[in-house]
């Protein structure tokens, strides 16, 4: 698998996966946490705790893990014992990672890294950074700094140590291959970081046919704070390039940020109910769109399968429910908790499951997901099913 290092797109950091990117209202202050136990408990909390800590600290025979190590572990087992797949913690090294990441943008070198038999090397991207500076697609990575980079280090290492201030600098020791001689040199490149913004949204006519070539396809990766500018961007493009339908490709998108999923759908529709929010006391928030549909219109049908989740089901239900697009595909995950994400004193976070969505037709989505409009089999391709229905649907009055 290529990783993107940018130094990274592609892998979130703490590991790409629904479960890490479902967030909610963001990002939340900690204010101070009032305990509800009963008085006796504490004896427990306090002094067991006390009390294991101590007997593991005297009879464990063995390397004692480190005392961040430990504390994590208890947090992390913590969070754990809540029984909820989106309530868990996050070390400071990938939320920094999650924090680019939902940003769009973060300071960096612009290059992509690939795993090999004996590490990593590295690919610069024209112009950025990294190929400014000299570095050659094939160098392999011998360290970053004063920090020794080998086959075993984690890559979310990688990028934290690449990662850093807009205008600071790192120094990367590369091995580099005379492909005439065969020979291997070592060589320090030092590079200076910029700015790198990470595209949430790819866009194109689908003009290979005649037929379609006024249908305009939008794929979605993540709900980042740069997303409703980029879609925005790509329907104006689109539809200056002849499109007068979308196709609105949502699959395997984990989700992101609620603001930009709420602002997404905005795009689409006029006014209206988007997502209504419902906290476990009862309470109730409802997110509206405004007047004005960017498209005017346009017929449009939006791809899901079973990685379309959280955010992303948010935009499907609202533009389903409003009877602005139809569903092609899959069921979609089902992920519709909502998570405060708490950012904790040493950079860490704590995601916490504190509201249910619901679609604009008072749908649940967690744990149900969205069925589509048309289902699609694994013989048949979705895209083109997609296409011969968004052919087929008649533009909005």
């Amino acid at each position: 698998m290529i990783w993107i290092l940018l130094l990274a797109l592609a892998a979130f950091g703490a590991g790409y996966g629904v479960r890490s990117w479902q967030l909610g209202l963001w990002p939340p202050a900690i204010g101070n946490v009032v305990s509800t136990a009963p008085q006796a408990e504490p004896i427990i909390r306090d002094e067991l705790y006390q009390q294991v800590w101590t007997l593991l600290e005297r009879d464990f025979y063995g390397e004692d893990p480190s005392l961040r190590s430990r504390i994590y572990g208890s947090v992390r087992g913590l969070a754990q014992a809540y029984n909820d797949s989106y309530t868990y913690f996050v070390e400071p090294q990938p939320r920094e990672l999650e924090r680019d990441q939902l940003r769009g943008s973060f300071g960096g070198i612009g290059a992509y890294i690939d795993p090999s038999e004996d590490g990593y090397t590295l690919r610069p991207i024209p112009g950025q950074p990294a190929e400014l500076a000299g570095v050659q697609a094939g160098d392999r990575l011998i360290a970053i700094d004063d920090t020794q980079i080998t086959q075993e280090t984690e890559l979310d290492t990688i990028l934290t140590l690449v990662r850093g201030p807009v205008g600071s600098e790192v120094c990367l020791e590369l091995q580099r291959e005379n492909s005439a001689t065969g020979t291997l040199s070592l060589l320090q490149i030092c590079i200076e970081r910029a700015e790198i913004q990470i595209p949430s949204v790819e866009w194109r006519l689908l003009d290979d046919n005649p037929t379609t070539a006024n249908i305009g396809y939008m794929r979605h990766s993540i709900f980042s704070e740069r997303s409703p500018d980029e879609i925005l961007q790509a329907i104006q493009e689109l539809q200056a390039a002849g499109a007068d339908r979308f196709v609105f490709d949502l699959r395997g998108n984990p989700g992101g940020l609620v603001d930009a999923a709420v602002a997404i759908a905005d795009l689409w529709l006029d006014e209206g109910v988007v997502l209504i929010e419902r906290k476990a006391g009862g309470e109730e928030r409802v997110f509206r769109s405004q007047a004005g549909d960017v498209s005017q219109g346009a017929p449009l049908v939006v791809l899901v399968d079973s990685g379309t989740a959280s955010a992303s089901e948010i935009v499907a239900g609202a533009l389903r429910d409003r009877g602005r697009a139809l569903l092609v595909g899959q069921q979609t995950f089902g992920k519709g908790s909502v998570q405060l994400v708490h950012d904790l004193v040493d950079q860490s976070s704590l995601h916490v499951t504190t509201a249910r969505w619901f679609t604009p037709n008072e749908n649940a989505i967690d744990g149900v997901g969205l069925t589509p409009d048309i289902v699609v089999d694994e013989n048949t391709d979705p895209l083109v099913r997609a296409v011969e229905t968004v052919q087929n649907v008649a533009a909005a009055p």
